[in-house]
């Protein structure tokens, strides 16, 4: 199903930037004064909203369909009560909860630090430094007796600050002709917190479910030719849940993760890098809805020649690492127990069953060792399309589905952008109009 596209003003990026620095401002100058008042309003919300749903429910019992819902009801009303009555409670948890967020983020460049290390690469140093950074930092905040509140409000304030410099910064970008564009080789971009985009493609599914119940058809929008297309993967289940992310090339499918179940270390999110390609569009897409029960949400990228030479040099350089990986069905194809043909139940082998998909493990490099906070899905599209096509510089963080969702949703939104197209692939339209 193909999506309208929406287009969003200019002036929508320079109005919000203005709007989120004032509000940093505003943040660190009113402080504590301020987030008392917050906290009463939010109380109010919840306590209101916990209310008319039990109104409600008691007026007309469908509205709450089971237990789980009626405890909703409660819960808000209840927390409600609570922060009216101590205000100053989630703005102590705060501070402590970003001190947990802080030492997660230091694990995870560590453990990034690690893997670098093991393949010799320099751009390990920068992850031990961020690491060593928020490690330090969230120990100040969980130990060491300041006013970790003020100091808590004053970081929210300066980061809605950046993020409005941010988005001036992008309106500028996208005002100036494609003669100075090409002068500014990195666009600058402050993305939300990755706790916050880590659940974007969960938030994305609900929208567009909902989106769905309201279209028919709209088989009247044509389909705009694009070289590149980006695929992201929405599910509410499982680890599905935080997205997936992969790419299509001149009629190949490309994805990364981590593809061998016995090399699977640490939960799942850490393991050897794989890299499979598919052949045939129709094949993966219908793979991956009937198998993971997934919404698909495609993107139409334009591409100059210059940038399609690039994406081949790209790929050419990154294959001179790989050798072939055989999932466990080829591996033991014709092995009988029993008299019975083994059913595999991993995901490379139904993924080979049903697109006969080829694999590649890597010799040597950073995709070497696949994980799911660091080098992962994201991340080998990232480097591909950052490096080729958007030029696009996240400073600090983790790169997830969501932050691709988010962004690419965005660019194309506006006028004249190189994502030209949209497309929802779910159980009910999976190419039921090509």
């Amino acid at each position: 199903m193909y999506v309208k596209k929406k287009e969003i003003n200019l002036l929508s990026n320079f109005i919000s930037g203005i709007g989120i620095i004032i509000l940093g401002i505003i943040v660190i100058i009113l402080s504590i004064d301020m987030y008392t008042k917050v906290v009463h309003l939010i109380a109010s919300i919840f306590f209101i909203y916990g209310l008319s749903k039990l109104i409600n429910f008691l007026l007309n019992k469908k509205i709450v369909t089971n237990s789980q819902n009626l405890l909703s009801i409660f819960a808000n009303i209840l927390l409600g009560i609570i922060f009216f009555i101590f205000p100053k409670l989630p703005l102590s948890i705060l501070p402590i909860i970003f001190s947990i967020y802080l030492l997660f983020n230091a694990v995870v460049k560590f453990i990034n630090y690690i893997i670098l290390k093991e393949i010799n690469l320099k751009a390990r140093f920068k992850d031990l430094f961020f690491g060593v950074f928020f490690f330090m930092f969230s120990m100040l905040f969980l130990f060491y007796p300041i006013d970790r509140l003020s100091i808590f409000i004053v970081i929210i304030g300066i980061y809605c600050i950046v993020l409005g410099i941010s988005r001036i910064y992008e309106f500028v970008a996208d005002i100036l002709s494609e003669k100075y564009k090409l002068k500014i080789k990195k666009k600058l971009r402050v993305s939300l917190p990755a706790i916050i985009e880590v659940l974007i493609p969960k938030r994305a599914l609900k929208s567009i479910n909902k989106y769905i119940e309201y279209i028919t058809s709209e088989s009247e929008i044509k389909e705009v030719d694009s070289e590149l297309k980006v695929f992201i993967h929405l599910s509410k289940y499982g680890f599905n849940q935080f997205g997936h992310m992969d790419i299509m090339f001149e009629n190949k499918i490309y994805s990364y993760g981590n593809y061998d179940k016995s090399s699977e270390k640490l939960f799942s999110t850490l393991g050897d890098g794989v890299l499979f390609i598919v052949n045939n569009k129709q094949k993966y897409i219908e793979f991956c809805i009937k198998n993971s029960k997934k919404t698909i949400v495609e993107y139409g990228i334009k591409l100059t020649t210059k940038e399609k030479d690039k994406i081949k040099m790209e790929l050419d350089k990154l294959f001179l690492d790989t050798y072939i990986w055989e999932p466990p069905i080829v591996r033991k194809k014709d092995k009988i127990n029993n008299n019975k043909i083994i059913k595999y139940k991993d995901y490379a082998s139904k993924l080979y069953s049903n697109t006969n998909a080829k694999f590649y493990k890597f010799n040597d490099g950073k995709y070497k060792t696949y994980f799911v906070l660091g080098v992962n899905c994201s991340y080998f599209s990232d480097k591909l399309m950052r490096d080729c096509v958007f030029e696009v510089l996240k400073l600090v963080g983790i790169i997830s589905p969501g932050t691709y969702y988010e962004y690419l949703e965005e660019i194309y939104r506006k006028r004249n952008s190189k994502v030209v197209s949209k497309k929802i692939y779910n159980k009910e339209n999976v190419f039921k109009d090509e």
